[in-house]
C-alpha cells in the first residue's frame, strides 16, 4: 500500500517535470515584448467591443460578422502562441502567467463569439466579458 502512493508520488513528479521542461524550448521574452504583445491582445479586445456593439445594431450582414470575428480571433491566437512559447521575463513570472491566461479567455470569447451572432442577449454578455478581460489587459500592461 505505502509502495503504491510512492509510486504515485513518483508518477506525478515525472509528469510535472516532463511538463516544465517541455515548456523550456522558448526563449525568454522581453517585459517590452510581453507589454508589446499584451498591447496588440488589449486593441483586439477593444476593437472586438466595438465590432460587437456594430453586430447588435445590425450593421453587418452574418457574413461579414463572421469573417471580422474569424479575422480577429486568427490575430489573437498568432499573439497566444507567441505568448505560450515563450519563457516569462526574469521577475514576471506571475504576471506572465496572469496575462497569458487572460489572452487564452479573450481568445475562448471570439470563439464563442462566432456562435452568438444572432443572439443579443449573448452578445451583451460576450461584449461584457470581451471589455473585462481588456480591462485586466491594460492593468497588466501598466504593472509591467
Amino acid at each position: 500500500m505505502h509502495l503504491s502512493s510512492v509510486h504515485k508520488t513518483t508518477l506525478l513528479a515525472c509528469i510535472a517535470l516532463a511538463a516544465l521542461t517541455s515548456c523550456s524550448h522558448g526563449k525568454p521574452i522581453s517585459r517590452d515584448e510581453l507589454k508589446s504583445k499584451l498591447r496588440s491582445a488589449a486593441s483586439i479586445a477593444a476593437e472586438t467591443g466595438t465590432f460587437v456593439d456594430y453586430i447588435r445594431q445590425e450593421r453587418a450582414t452574418d457574413h461579414y460578422a463572421e469573417g471580422h470575428i474569424e479575422y480577429l480571433s486568427s490575430e489573437l491566437n498568432r499573439t497566444a502562441k507567441e505568448l505560450h512559447d515563450a519563457l516569462p521575463p526574469v521577475g514576471a513570472e506571475g504576471q506572465f502567467t496572469d496575462s497569458r491566461t487572460q489572452v487564452d479567455a479573450l481568445a475562448a470569447e471570439l470563439n464563442n463569439l462566432r456562435t452568438h451572432i444572432r443572439q443579443p442577449d449573448q452578445l451583451n454578455r460576450d461584449g461584457s466579458h470581451i471589455a473585462a478581460i481588456g480591462k485586466q489587459l491594460q492593468k497588466a500592461i501598466s504593472s509591467l
